[in-house]
């Protein structure tokens, strides 16, 4: 078995190949572990990938500004916003700032750098998941949230880290043994990257359908982590936003 990649319009695809019979190098007739139905897009338009039903997780890869990450890193934990709104995302701008205020996380270009990341991400995720609306969580974690390996309970969730340890996930091989593992799980493990952009499928997606994954335990370390989640409007939504 060997991995074959195919790059069309930014994205490349790992898929895997027919395995190798007993005898040939690297067979032995065993699978090798690949990554099956993950894409990797250069550009947010690759995003759109994941509309395909082969796709499981598209991971934008992408660098923010070093002066961004100095600016964020050096911010007093405290004022790192904590936050969840429904918000339509023409809405966006006028919803956070105040919150943002509130936590006194200084007003300034950087400030505005992140603001703007997040706007061009709730509008992108609107239009690839045909949502009206899009419930966002900006966390400050400092403890194991969510650290348990799990698959999400929603068709679809956009993750990425602003600050402090990424997201772990499994390949699909690995899930079943991941889930039953958990603290166990001595396999295979993937981190995004710094900024990376992750869109999930989750279990309501369809059968045999989510990413197994978790958030780093990262309690008594002394990080902090700043992650942005974006979900469609669901049962479990707050309020829509309104402008008071």
């Amino acid at each position: 078995m060997r991995r074959d990649q195919i790059e069309d319009d930014g994205v490349l695809t790992l898929f895997d190949m027919e395995p190798q019979a007993s005898g040939e190098p690297g067979g032995a007739g065993q699978p090798t572990p690949l990554m099956t139905g993950i894409d990797i897009c250069r550009t947010e338009d690759g995003l759109a990938a994941i509309k395909k039903p082969s796709t499981e997780l598209v991971i934008w890869q992408r660098d923010f500004p070093k002066r961004f990450q100095d600016w964020l890193d050096r911010l007093d934990a405290a004022t790192l916003p904590d936050f969840r709104i429904l918000v339509e995302p023409r809405d966006l701008r006028r919803a956070i700032d105040p919150l943002l205020d509130a936590c006194d996380m200084p007003a300034c270009d950087m400030r505005d750098l992140l603001v703007e990341d997040i706007d061009d991400l709730v509008r992108r995720f609107a239009e690839t998941a045909r949502s009206e609306s899009v419930d966002l969580r900006l966390q400050r974690v400092d403890h194991d949230a969510c650290w348990k390996f799990h698959c999400d309970n929603v068709e679809a969730r956009l993750l990425t880290t602003y600050r402090g340890p990424t997201t772990e996930w499994v390949q699909m091989v690995h899930a079943d043994r991941a889930l039953a593992e958990q603290q166990d799980y001595e396999g295979p493990l993937e981190r995004l990257g710094l900024h990376d952009v992750a869109l999930f499928k989750g279990s309501c997606a369809g059968p045999n359908s989510g990413i197994v994954h978790r958030s780093p335990p990262i309690a008594g370390t002394g990080q902090t982590r700043l992650l942005l989640c974006l979900n469609q409007h669901s049962v479990s939504s707050p309020d829509p936003w309104t402008e008071i």
